[in-house]
């Protein structure tokens, strides 16, 4: 919807090369701590009016605003200052070298600074499309404004994935994307409908909240840890294009460390650590899921629970619907464990540490807190990449993984 209605400064190509967009050419300080923006001139939001420096300044505003919620607000806070000297210049100050700065500004969507206190409600961009007409909770129509060949868009909001594919066999819906390997397969059959794959950024995790006290014990983590049957979920859902890691990473990122990923699926051992951790047994512990965001969490959490019980764990199933999920995980964060998945990703490691919720130091979503942590993250993202690093480099792609699953096991010591 976002990336119909708006535009960004610049956006990564192929190549991971960042490309203007709002911006027509941008310059760094010696320093890395400045970087001065020239924007395009002519622009209009979808009301007409001129897209400038004041709106690039009005978003950021919106963005480092915490009442509004942003992701991108602990990666955006590392700009320190905007500035807008004319209409068609922008300058970021940044408190430390700020080699992400491109990952920001994929997330960081340009809109009328004039109309940004009603963002929800006026959609007024700069994007290809312009809202024509919006029924909440079943349809929004987009109108072109300069796309380059689709005169018009209709997103359907659907209650569940089922409603979704009988409504693609029917007709009313020509696009479903997001389905899973099983999904696919009977659409692949048909000549009437075309299929196809494409990476994709979307990890599956389990959230574990610190709050409650048995899993405030770090056995009782590694257990349930042990006891995720990685393989097993990723084929079901993904067939032969499913892959696992266990660290946030996949493998085509420079921060990915193959000999730290090394996660087990082990019952006996899950066995053990319960055994060792003290805690009374058997543990009572429910996982929140939700049908109508994915149908995976569900099953994922079917299959936790089979092996959870084999080890000492009873795991009752909470299955909300995506309104409850929501309020229950995020805004209530009540959850004793949560299925969920995350799609935040970028070119620089830090981007995924600092914007996604179950990694991110400040608000973590797990309430898992460490000051050496938050210190680390703030300096990995601070220091460039060297190629004289001990580690050889490896080019960085968009993942071309179908699914990675990373159990979120936060430690004592760190989160791993």
């Amino acid at each position: 919807m976002v990336n119909n209605l708006d535009d960004t400064l610049t956006r990564y190509d192929a190549n991971m090369a960042p490309e203007p967009r709002l911006a027509e050419s941008w310059d760094f300080s010696e320093d890395g701590l400045t970087l001065t923006m020239k924007l395009r001139d002519g622009v209009t939001f979808h009301s007409g009016k001129a897209f400038t420096s004041a709106d690039v300044k009005a978003s950021m505003d919106y963005v480092l605003n915490p009442d509004n919620g942003a992701l991108i607000r602990g990666f955006a806070e590392r700009v320190i200052s905007l500035e807008a000297p004319d209409d068609h210049t922008v300058v970021m100050t940044f408190e430390a070298p700020f080699p992400g700065v491109f990952d920001l500004f994929e997330l960081f969507f340009i809109i009328d600074g004039e109309t940004a206190s009603d963002f929800s409600q006026t959609a007024n961009g700069t994007g290809p499309f312009k809202v024509a007409s919006h029924e909440p909770g079943t349809l929004t129509r987009l109108d072109r404004n300069d796309a380059p060949s689709l005169d018009a868009v209709e997103i359907v909001t659907a209650p569940n994935q089922q409603a979704e594919l009988l409504a693609l066999k029917s007709g009313e819906l020509d696009l479903v994307t997001e389905l899973g390997w099983i999904d696919v397969l009977p659409f692949s059959c048909d000549e009437d409908f075309t299929t196809g794959s494409a990476p994709s950024g979307v990890a599956h995790d389990l959230s574990l909240n610190l709050k409650v006290p048995a899993l405030q014990n770090p056995l009782v983590r590694e257990a349930i840890d042990l006891s995720l049957d990685r393989e097993r979920i990723a084929q079901l859902f993904f067939g032969p294009e499913g892959t696992t890691w266990c660290l946030p990473y996949n493998p085509n990122s420079i921060a990915c460390v193959a000999e730290y990923d090394n996660c087990e699926y082990d019952l006996d051992k899950a066995r053990a650590a319960l055994e060792a951790s003290g805690e009374t047994l058997p543990i009572e512990l429910k996982i929140l899921t939700s049908t109508e965001v994915r149908t995976e969490y569900t099953t994922i959490a079917e299959i936790l629970q089979a092996d959870l019980a084999q080890v000492g764990i009873n795991l009752s199933i909470e299955n909300v619907d995506a309104v409850g999920y929501r309020s229950t995980y995020v805004d209530e964060r009540s959850y004793e464990i949560a299925s969920h998945a995350f799609g935040r990703a970028g070119k620089d490691p830090s981007a995924l540490l600092e914007t996604t919720v179950v990694f991110r130091p400040d608000g973590n979503i797990t309430s898992y807190e460490n000051p050496a942590y938050a210190a680390a993250v703030k300096a990995g993202g601070s220091t460039p990449f060297s190629k004289s690093a001990r580690r050889p480099t490896k080019k960085l792609r968009a993942s071309s993984a179908k699914t990675d699953l990373f159990c979120q096991s936060f430690r004592a010591s760190g989160c791993s």
